[in-house]
């Protein structure tokens, strides 16, 4: 499914966790390391770019013989950022190297050296997935998260959030062709009502349509639980993720009102601030909208 991988890195502690995981990605044939370094720009250590360059492609070396130990296949490249026009635009370059070398997943960490070390999402990150065509799999950990800790298969507790879109559906039918998926949750959050008994009547709608979606889930031997909550979407979502410990939220980067968002932003409001807040890994399947 995810047969060649590439995983931008900047050396960073949240970029070196991803590492871990991409063992678990299912279909993965070969993994593309990749660099920037952005030579428009002086280095914070105060380094000529060239031995940055030298620093980074040791780093590359050393993360591909990683790979390659745990059976991976693995490439680097690294690419610098000389012309001025494209200052800082770290996240169209990576962009044009997943174009360029045809992969079917983006894989990176939420937060990169120069953000400050809080929830909030780096701006490669965001912007990347703002902008990106493919897959991308947005790597968040617990605060709590340690390198000791047991590594947990990233497919094994899946939380689907579902509101019955067109792209919702898409998502559905992605996870049916995952073989390595565990237990699915389902999630559909009543956001909307003129009153209880409206509301009422939207949860109950839910229920069936969940209830649905569960069997055809099970026909395909894939356990699915349900669940119906009431309330602000991202914050219901990302609270059920760490009530339940999944280990993945999947998504499509759009759902149900993403006609009334402006399309230029290219991301649902729903989708970005799940992942913006989220502690767990989120897949965003762009191209696998059904769009």
């Amino acid at each position: 499914m995810f047969e060649k991988v590439l995983l931008p890195t900047d050396f960073s502690p949240d970029s070196q966790k991803v590492i871990a995981y991409v063992q678990d990605l299912p279909g993965t044939r070969e993994v593309l390391l990749f660099h920037v370094v952005d030579a428009t720009r002086p280095s914070r250590q105060g380094e000529d770019h060239n031995r940055q360059v030298e620093n980074a492609r040791a780093l590359l070396e050393k993360t591909r013989e990683e790979l390659e130990r745990n059976k991976m296949k693995a490439e680097v490249a690294l690419e610098t950022i000389a012309n001025p026009i494209m200052q800082g635009d770290v996240p169209l370059t990576i962009l044009e190297k997943a174009e360029e070398e045809k992969v079917s997943l983006i894989m990176m960490g939420a937060r990169g050296k120069n953000t400050i070390q809080n929830i909030l999402l780096g701006s490669v990150s965001a912007n990347v997935i703002r902008r990106a065509k493919i897959p991308v799999l947005l790597m968040r950990f617990p605060p709590e998260l340690h390198a000791t800790d047991t590594h947990r298969h990233l497919f094994s507790r899946v939380l689907v959030p579902v509101d019955f879109s067109s792209p919702s559906e898409s998502i559905i039918s992605l996870i049916k062709g995952i073989p390595a998926t565990g237990q699915v949750l389902l999630l559909h959050v009543v956001d909307k009502g003129e009153s209880e008994t409206e509301i009422k009547e939207s949860v109950s709608n839910a229920w069936e349509k969940l209830g649905a979606i569960a069997a055809d889930l099970a026909a395909a031997g894939i356990a699915a639980e349900s669940r119906v909550h009431v309330g602000y979407a991202p914050d219901e979502i990302n609270a059920m993720a760490e009530k339940d410990d999944v280990t993945l939220i999947l998504m499509s980067p759009v759902g149900e009102g993403w006609r009334r968002e402006l399309r230029a932003l290219f991301i649902g409001s729903t989708t970005n601030a799940v992942m913006r807040r989220a502690h767990r890994p989120v897949l965003i399947a762009a191209g696998h909208t059904g769009t």
